[in-house]
């Protein structure tokens, strides 16, 4: 009896000082322990639930401060790492799926918002008498200045200044409409 309990004071020692032998011996001892509990909360993914017993021996490695007086204190350590491990794994999860939403959320939000600004901005050029308003729609159209000019049979500086006054109108009219809505 002497001699066991000699032996493991000399046992947790050698393992509080991380010694490789002593925590090989406490892997081996306590894994499939740890990895049926591991189970449980991992639904019976067994991968999971290994990775999730070996990251609680490394985190236990690492943290050379902490030492135990029984084998019951390493045991009890390993439990509750695991069972953390398994919280920030669904709080993982959580952040994820709420990240997902808001992206799916701002994503169809903006679609509408620019769906609907597009229209009031081709609303709003509608307006613009020609060739102003045919120069910027075709260059809302995606043309290219060059394009244009060669469309429309203008010189590339005549194209740019009816784009400066087609925009100077729909300035105009953005400020009348700003300026009726503070009014009320």
């Amino acid at each position: 009896m002497k001699l066991e309990q000699d032996y493991r004071i000399v046992f947790l020692k050698r393992f509080n000082k991380r010694d490789v032998n002593a925590f090989a011996e406490i892997y081996t001892a306590f894994f499939t322990e740890l990895h049926v509990y591991a189970l449980r909360f991992y639904l019976n993914r067994p991968e999971m639930a290994e990775d999730a017993v070996q990251e609680a021996f490394c985190y236990l490695w690492e943290r050379e401060d902490i030492t135990f007086d029984c084998l019951d204190k390493i045991k009890a350590f390993l439990y509750v790492a695991i069972k953390n491990r398994f919280k920030n794994h669904l709080s993982r999860i959580d952040v994820e799926q709420k990240y997902r939403e808001t992206l799916e959320r701002v994503s169809v939000d903006e679609d509408i918002l620019d769906s609907e600004l597009m229209v009031s901005l081709w609303e709003c050029v509608e307006r613009i008498p020609n060739p102003e308003g045919k120069v910027l729609k075709l260059y809302l159209s995606g043309y290219e200045p060059e394009d244009i000019a060669r469309q429309m049979k203008l010189s590339l500086q005549t194209i740019y200044n009816m784009k400066s006054k087609a925009v100077g109108k729909l300035k105009r009219f953005f400020a009348t409409i700003s300026q009726q809505i503070k009014n009320g």
